[in-house]
C-alpha cells in the first residue's frame, strides 16, 4: 500500500466544438481523460485538491450554481459521497469548482462518477453521461481513491 503526499490536480474543461450562440454542444474534460486516480496520503491536514477550470473555448462560460436543482455545477451520479471524503465543494469565481479529497485510509477507497454543468448565455451544456453495465464499463467522468 503506497502512501503519497497530497496532490493539487487541475482539470481543464472545454467545449467539444467552438461556441456558437444557440447551437448544441457539450463539455469535454481534459481532452477526454475522464478518470482521475488518487493514492492514500499521509497525515490528515493536507487533502488532495481537485479543481475543474473552464478553459480555451469554454472560458466564456460559467459553471452553474452548485445548488441549481436541475443543473448543478457538479452532480454526483452514484449518490452524494460522504463529507468525510469530499469536503468543501465550492466555486472559485464562475470559471472554477474545487473540492478537497480526504483519502487517508481504507474507509475512503472507492470510485465516484460525476457530471459537470456550465452555462453559456442562455444555454446549459454538460459532460455527456452513458449507462454502463458495471464499474469497468462506466465511461462517465470519475474520481477513484485507490
Amino acid at each position: 500500500m503506497s502512501q503519497n503526499n497530497a496532490q493539487n490536480i487541475n482539470i481543464n474543461v472545454e467545449l467539444a466544438n467552438p461556441f456558437r450562440e444557440g447551437e448544441d454542444n457539450y463539455l469535454v474534460i481534459e481532452q477526454g481523460h475522464l478518470h482521475h486516480q488518487f493514492e492514500k496520503i499521509t497525515g490528515t491536514n493536507h487533502p488532495h485538491t481537485i479543481t475543474w477550470t473552464l478553459t480555451g473555448n469554454a472560458s466564456g462560460g460559467e459553471f452553474c450554481a452548485l445548488n441549481d436543482p436541475e443543473h448543478p455545477g457538479l452532480k454526483w451520479l452514484d449518490g452524494v459521497p460522504s463529507e468525510k471524503i469530499f469536503h468543501k465543494l465550492e466555486p472559485r469565481g464562475t470559471k472554477q469548482l474545487t473540492v478537497h479529497n480526504h483519502h487517508y485510509d481504507k474507509s475512503s477507497e472507492g470510485e465516484w462518477h460525476y457530471r459537470l454543468f456550465a452555462r453559456f448565455g442562455n444555454k446549459v451544456y454538460s459532460v455527456p453521461v452513458t449507462a454502463g453495465a458495471g464499474p469497468s464499463m462506466n465511461t462517465n467522468p470519475s474520481i477513484k481513491n485507490n
